[in-house]
């Protein structure tokens, strides 16, 4: 089956190209740096950043490292800003996998920061389902795969936030519940819309996952505020794992939380994160630091996040790392590569 994935070129759209490429499949990656379309392309594998915003769905501030890369992907240029040759590439594909969108992690959120994160994620959204609409009926793609984030789940952790639970009021909330609502216009078009609210990816050679490593590494780790804070989180193991299950199952649809079954309240992250790396946890940063630093931005460190992924278990999907200790153990190399 042709997949064509939007905004591929990053952690997850590497890994999943990857994976499946591996499965018999044909990974078209939609990209923006595509040197031209039709071209074929190396995509890099699992090796870029990892646990950042969970906004994107994705990890926003991954890039294509070049190492590891599997052939046989092809690169796609794509602008959509405009209905361009890239459309073809839609004719005739099972699916479609959106992963696009500006990085939440990088640069201060000004107002005008803030107006490019929720606009690239419409823009890029919107240009796919005006895309797929131009195409007859008998050639569009059946699937429609479209990135969103746990953070609309933020501060709801009385019971872990299920796909039940209703959206909070703030920037990323809204961001996520925007770029939904983009996503399920295709519904119309006859295609069956998954939403993939993602949290942060945990995975080898993560960027995000070597800063947090940092100060665990000089000895001078701890928990980020009180620590009270839930933290969520997924493997890329299975961040790719649940995009192929709900790819091939034809009754999952709407939300579903990409998140493992071990949600944590951010001392215990820590705790397993320096145990992992074979350090203590002993230095906390505290929360007026976090949010003077950061500002607005310091929601991705501070604010709580407490996930369950009741759809995937529900409809029978089997998590490969479950466990957040056996997922810091491989990405940061004490573990199994497997």
């Amino acid at each position: 089956m042709k997949v064509v994935i939007a905004g591929g070129s990053g952690l997850i759209g590497s890994a999943l190209s990857k994976a499946l490429l591996e499965a018999g499949h044909e990974p078209v990656v939609l990209s923006r740096g595509a040197p031209s379309a039709g071209a074929g392309a190396q995509v890099a594998g699992p090796t870029a950043a990892a646990a950042g915003a969970t906004a994107t769905g994705v990890d926003p501030s991954s890039t294509t490292s070049g190492k590891g890369a599997s052939t046989g992907v092809r690169r796609v240029a794509w602008n959509p800003a405009s209905l361009g040759d890239w459309v073809a590439e839609l004719a005739g594909a099972g699916a479609v996998i959106n992963l696009a969108g500006a990085s939440i992690g990088h640069w201060p959120w000004t107002k005008g920061r803030k107006a490019e994160l929720l606009n690239s994620r419409l823009t890029s959204t919107r240009a796919l389902v005006n895309a797929i609409r131009t195409l007859p009926a008998d050639e569009r793609p059946k699937v429609f795969l479209s990135a969103s984030g746990t953070d609309l789940y933020e501060g709801r952790d009385a019971t872990p936030a299920d796909e039940t639970t209703e959206p909070v009021d703030t920037f990323l909330g809204k961001l996520c519940v925007a770029w939904e609502a983009e996503a399920l216009r295709a519904i119309d078009l006859g295609l069956r819309v998954v939403l993939v609210r993602t949290s942060p990816v945990i995975a080898p050679g993560a960027a995000s996952l070597r800063i947090e490593a940092l100060p665990f590494r000089l000895f001078v780790g701890g928990r980020l505020g009180s620590g009270k804070q839930w933290s969520s989180w997924v493997d890329v193991t299975d961040i790719v794992g649940i995009y192929l299950w709900a790819l091939a199952t034809d009754g999952v649809s709407g939300p579903i939380n990409a998140t493992a079954p071990d949600p944590r309240p951010q001392v215990d992250f820590a705790r397993a994160l320096g145990a992992a790396l074979h350090r203590p946890s002993w230095f906390p940063t505290p929360a007026f630091m976090i949010r003077l630093l950061l500002g607005d931005q310091a929601t991705l460190a501070i604010g709580s996040r407490r996930v369950w992924p009741a759809a995937a278990l529900a409809g029978g999907y089997v998590f490969q790392r479950p466990r957040l200790e056996d997922s810091l153990a491989n990405a940061l190399g004490h573990g199994s590569r497997s």
